[in-house]
């Protein structure tokens, strides 16, 4: 027997501060919630809960971000519906003067009709907004752009509209005699053998098949005869963040809806053959708006479509994140009883151990 060291009580000493450890970290458990409360718990699942938790709260802000466009969305299309509208007015009233039952002094009231639906046209696309955001005016359709022979940048030919279809590049326009050539042989050069272009004044509009449609207008009837080369890009639209991670964007693009994009802002209700005239136009006008809002109506089931991919997502991470980093609270419990007797025994045992030096008294008596 030995009174220099007393081996016993350090045994039950070690074993007691061991177990007050994990006691003390059960409680952090129990009382936080969370299983990982320190990254000396699990450095490797601390790592991995910090990057769920983030990626949880952004897709929270993407899923806000895919209802946010919806509403965008929402809004441009229910304005478009009142352009539809107008335009079926006003190809009402054209057919209305193409009859001979009406003077020119009729048709001229009709027109001032006509005038005031026009500006509405103009004025619905200059002043729709979301949030201080144009929607209508061009703001984010496709961007384009002109270049003359000597490569600098011309706004003397614009483009009024390009389908999702017209891929991007660098297409050649020919001016003659003051007017975008249309002819099939200059158009099939630069835009393929299947290409049918159909002039309308100043403005051309060019189809083929798989719903390839580019509207161009000549700004500038003084230019004379050249080379124009049109740059189209996939830039422009307005990109809405779905993901958490760069580059995962729907982009939406929002056609202008001027009465010059709808090609009506030259339509003459004077006479009946101008009105007969316009009854054409207007059918290209409205079925114009038809497929517009025929997109974004497609735009809309994409983002209901994202917003439920995301919430499902999200659903699944949260899981998966509680698994990870909650507190399962029975299993705790059970480690907590079980380290809280085994401290009381530890306290026992250590007393125990202490008192054993005493007993050797018994031997210096």
């Amino acid at each position: 027997m030995r009174i220099g060291t007393n081996i016993a009580a350090y045994m039950a000493e070690s074993q007691l501060s061991s177990v007050e450890s994990k006691l003390s970290q059960s409680l952090n458990r129990l009382s936080s919630g969370y299983k990982i409360n320190n990254s000396k718990d699990d450095p490797a699942g601390m790592s991995m809960a910090q990057k769920l938790r983030i990626q949880v709260k952004e897709l929270d802000r993407a899923g806000m971000n895919a209802q946010n466009g919806i509403s965008v969305v929402d809004t441009a299309e229910g304005v478009m519906s009142e352009v539809e509208s107008i335009l079926q007015r006003m190809r009402e009233l054209a057919v209305q003067g193409a009859s001979d039952t009406y003077t020119d002094e009729d048709r001229g009231n009709i027109m001032s009709e006509i005038s005031q639906l026009r500006d509405e046209i103009d004025r619905i696309s200059k002043d729709t907004q979301y949030n201080n955001q144009n929607l209508l005016d061009g703001t984010y359709e496709r961007k384009s752009y002109s270049y003359d022979a000597g490569g600098r940048m011309t706004g003397q030919v614009s483009v009024l509209y390009a389908s999702g279809d017209v891929p991007a590049g660098d297409y050649t326009i020919q001016i003659s005699g003051g007017k975008i050539d249309a002819t099939d042989a200059t158009i099939q050069a630069a835009f393929g053998a299947d290409a049918i272009a159909v002039a309308d004044g100043n403005k051309v509009t060019i189809k083929k098949e798989n719903g390839f449609e580019l509207d161009i207008a000549l700004n500038d009837s003084t230019m004379s005869d050249q080379t124009v080369k049109l740059s189209i890009t996939d830039l422009g639209g307005l990109p809405i963040q779905v993901g958490n991670n760069e580059g995962q964007i729907i982009n939406v693009v929002i056609p202008r809806m001027s009465a010059a994009n709808l090609h009506i802002d030259d339509v003459d209700y004077t006479t009946a053959e101008g009105c007969s005239l316009a009854i054409s136009k207007l059918d290209t006008a409205i079925s114009y708006v038809s497929r517009a809002r025929g997109n974004l109506g497609a735009y809309q089931n994409r983002l209901d479509s994202t917003a439920l991919s995301i919430s499902g997502t999200n659903e699944n991470l949260t899981q998966a994140l509680s698994t990870l980093a909650d507190t399962d609270m029975a299993y705790e419990m059970t480690e907590y009883t079980s380290k809280n007797v085994l401290q009381q025994a530890g306290i026992s045992m250590l007393t125990q151990a202490n008192q054993m030096p005493e007993k050797i008294l018994q031997l210096l008596q």
